[in-house]
């Protein structure tokens, strides 16, 4: 085999290998979306022949904001009010996360990368520990101490639960950006007569824009996308986001397929959308510190 076939079969093996990955991400994709615009007829059809269907409709969408069965007890199908109480829910409980992440993790990233202080390295290991602890190793004493807290099926106690779990990664992303920063540019300030709050509202803030942004939006992703802890955590409809809500088109007899996929694809077009609009400071945020330490 001469180096000019070498050369071809290699890229032969790419492009096939990237076309599988790819399939294999966007099926289960494409799969839900077109089973949201399928007629019932077409969708339950034997066997399966529904790639393209012929009579799309968006019916679907809008049985579950307007017409929905009884939750349940009645039917297969969540009602139109569970779906907007679940879609508010997931947007508080994603929102204020985020932010609350971000803010925190900003403070306690300039800490960790400008200040010095007795315990600063114990402290930090400690937290970055902390980072691939899988939730569930502390699932059952996290749910005791929520049920003596009273916070149990409350949104407080989501929100507090996710900014736990996501505060390790965010100090450490937002340390790394801050250390990047050219400490030239703070002993400038400094010498203007700034205080270190007035240093890092003025200064370091602007500077760490585009770290801030990325910690927010994979806050913000994460929260909206995580099913584990709403499931465990949450009880009635007063909590629940739109990613447990989706279970609850499971009935007792039958699956609502054509209108659970229909609320996927409304779960799904927030994080869609945020990484579409947002990928320019998402990608600079994740590889602002990667380089330099």
């Amino acid at each position: 085999m001469t180096l000019q076939q070498r050369s071809t079969f290699r890229m032969i093996v790419i492009y096939l290998g990237c076309f599988l990955a790819l399939f294999w991400a966007l099926a289960p994709i494409y799969w839900v979306v077109v089973s949201s615009v399928s007629t019932r007829a077409e969708l339950y059809a034997r066997p399966y022949k529904v790639w393209f269907p012929s009579q799309p409709t968006l019916e679907h969408y809008v049985t579950i904001f307007t017409v929905g069965a009884e939750y349940r007890g009645g039917g297969y199908s969540p009602t139109a009010e569970l779906m907007g109480l679940g879609l508010r829910n997931s947007f508080i409980i994603s929102t204020f996360s985020a932010a609350l992440v971000t803010i925190i993790a900003t403070g306690a990233g300039y800490i960790y990368a400008r200040m010095r202080f007795r315990g600063k390295q114990l402290t930090f290991y400690f937290l970055m520990l902390m980072m691939p602890l899988p939730v569930w190793v502390s699932i059952i004493a996290l749910f005791f101490l929520m049920s003596q807290l009273e916070l149990v099926d409350t949104l407080p106690g989501l929100i507090s639960i996710f900014v736990t779990f996501l505060m390790p990664l965010s100090v450490w992303l937002m340390s790394t950006f801050i250390r990047d920063i050219p400490r030239e540019v703070e002993d400038a300030a400094l010498v203007d007569g700034c205080n270190r709050w007035q240093l890092l509202w003025n200064v370091i803030i602007p500077l760490a824009r585009p770290g801030m942004i990325a910690v927010f939006l994979v806050a913000l992703v994460s929260t909206w996308n995580n099913f584990l802890i709403p499931l465990i955590f949450t009880r009635t409809q007063a909590s629940q986001p739109l990613t447990v809500v989706l279970t609850l088109f499971i009935g007792q007899y039958e699956v609502a397929w054509e209108d659970m996929s229909a609320a996927a694809v409304m779960t799904m077009l927030v994080p869609f959308l945020m990484a579409l609009f947002f990928q320019r400071y998402l990608v600079r945020g994740l590889t602002l510190g990667a380089v330099k330490e």
